[in-house]
């Protein structure tokens, strides 16, 4: 499912291939996401391998939690005999911008913060040393990976990646369409499907992909088979599952995919049986339905009106076309009242 993800929905795609392009041109950044990355191990692997290909020569370097980045650049990155010439009147940032001889500037920094502080620490210290270092040098590239909400100020020298302004509900209902695609069901459940995932658990990723993974259960009972993977699974990088959504908020949202995917088909099989028997229809016009609207054209009665006619004999149907009439009106009513259909009247509609 990652390499679905990854390396097949478009704009997660361009989130990678825009970080490995500013890594190439050796452009420091801010990685950016509000809630947890899908299969965040596969996307940091697919970005070091990616630019290790095509530029081999520095080396990726992890930092976490640093509150001082200059103190520990300077003890990680430093000789004994270059620390010793730092002096505190030259800020870090300058000290290591002006020396040539360190590692430092042979170096991919991944580093993890995690407060707003140490994100202001690391952006205003490279920020300054981007600007001293100058240009035509060999410079250290930073990234800043940053899990927070809210809008970031960009520092000079830094571009912002953020994960959230690239993946949108389309990119999550490519990805639920793709891991579909090999579901053995006909296309309008794979349809359903899609929207139900992409509607009923929204950003989480992963939580999707495990749902599909069972999608069996998924499909006969949502709110159920989400329980059960949050209270029996673990992400991929070992952090517990969370779903805050009621039973009565699942309810809901299984309707709008519902609303989405099979009120369309209803409608089109509406129009059909209208066309196949429009002259029948026309015979008995007008007529006023049970809720008093007055029909004048066929292609207007509603399937209530249909069944109606069909049970006065107006309308002289098949045992077959009867059923099936009788089933999409019933669906429709459900729908129209806001009340989600079971997976068994989903799938007994005629698509």
């Amino acid at each position: 499912m990652e390499q679905i993800w990854w390396e097949k929905v478009p704009n997660a795609v361009a989130f990678i291939s825009d970080i490995v392009e500013n890594l190439l041109n050796e452009k420091s950044i801010i990685l950016s996401y509000s809630g947890e990355l899908p299969w965040y191990s596969c996307m940091v692997r697919t970005i070091k391998e990616s630019v290790k290909q095509k530029n081999s020569s520095k080396r990726f370097e992890n930092v976490s939690d640093i509150q001082n980045p200059g103190d520990h650049l300077l003890k990680e990155f430093c000789k004994p005999e270059k620390r010793a010439e730092y002096r505190p009147s030259k800020s870090y940032a300058k000290f290591f911008a002006g020396s040539d001889d360190i590692v430092l500037h042979g170096r991919y920094l991944w580093i993890k913060v995690s407060t707003k502080e140490q994100l202001d620490s690391w952006t205003n210290f490279v920020s300054e040393y981007i600007k001293e270092r100058g240009k035509n040098k060999e410079t250290a590239v930073f990234i800043l990976e940053w899990m927070g909400s809210g809008n970031l100020q960009a520092k000079k020298g830094i571009k912002i990646c953020s994960f959230d302004e690239y993946v949108s509900e389309y990119d999550r209902i490519v990805f639920c369409t793709l891991a579909s695609s090999s579901v053995g069901e006909r296309s309008f459940i794979k349809n359903y499907m899609t929207e139900l995932a992409a509607n009923v658990i929204g950003n989480d990723i992963e939580l999707c992909a495990a749902c599909l993974g069972n999608y069996c259960e998924f499909l006969k009972d949502p709110y159920a088979a989400i329980s059960i993977v949050v209270h029996e699974q673990v992400r991929s990088d070992g952090a517990d599952y969370s779903f805050d959504k009621s039973a009565d908020d699942v309810n809901h949202l299984i309707w709008l995919a519902q609303i989405k995917t099979v009120y369309p088909v209803l409608e089109e099989y509406r129009e059909d049986f209208v066309q196949r028997h429009s002259s029948a229809i026309a015979r008995h016009l007008p007529i006023t339905s049970s809720y008093g609207e007055t029909y004048d054209d066929p292609n207007d009665v509603e399937l209530g009106t249909l069944k109606y006619m069909a049970d006065n004999g107006m309308l002289y149907l098949s045992a077959k076309e009867y059923e099936s009439l009788k089933t999409n009106k019933d669906a429709r009513n459900k729908l129209s009242h806001l009340t989600p259909l079971s997976l068994e009247e989903v799938k007994e509609l005629d698509v």
